[in-house]
């Protein structure tokens, strides 16, 4: 059986995920233009040139998700994709998980037009932000795929 497309795509933003370093989450991103093609990936982790979470715990990396950000000194997979991204074509973003709210921040000020996520992220500022920057949110279910349409 042939995958379909946005599940080929979360199934590779699962495997980025496997990157992770941060100890409290392992995310992915991957980013597609409109003919389907690749154009960044990203998983979340701290700074370059610093000590991984894994090998050595930051303050943040016990709490609870979705709490004590400022803490935390992984860099997210969305914002990771964005500085790798070279295309100015319109984009899906492929993720793990919905963005938090600095990542759906930075996500409506780039050219991403519509996310697909295996689950929702627990902060409810994010619908908000991603309503007004117009994106498209699609969480794939077993059955079909339930969609949260921004547009006007």
């Amino acid at each position: 059986m042939r995958l379909a497309v946005d599940d080929y795509f979360l199934k590779m933003a699962e495997l980025v995920a496997l990157r992770s370093t941060c100890k409290r989450r392992a995310v992915g991103c991957v980013l597609v233009d409109k003919k389907n093609h690749v154009t960044a990936t990203g998983y979340n982790g701290v700074p370059k040139g610093f000590i991984h979470c894994i090998d050595y715990p930051c303050k943040g990396a016990d709490a609870p998700s979705g709490t004590r950000l400022n803490e935390c000194k992984a860099v997210h997979a969305e914002m990771n994709a964005l500085l790798q991204l070279q295309s100015t074509d319109e984009l899906t973003a492929y993720l793990t998980v919905t963005p938090c709210f600095d990542c759906a921040k930075v996500l409506a000020n780039s050219n991403v037009t519509r996310i697909v996520a295996s689950v929702w992220y627990p902060q409810t500022e994010v619908k908000d932000i991603l309503e007004q920057a117009h994106i498209i949110v699609d969480i794939p279910t077993l059955v079909n795929i339930e969609r949260w349409d921004c547009q006007p």
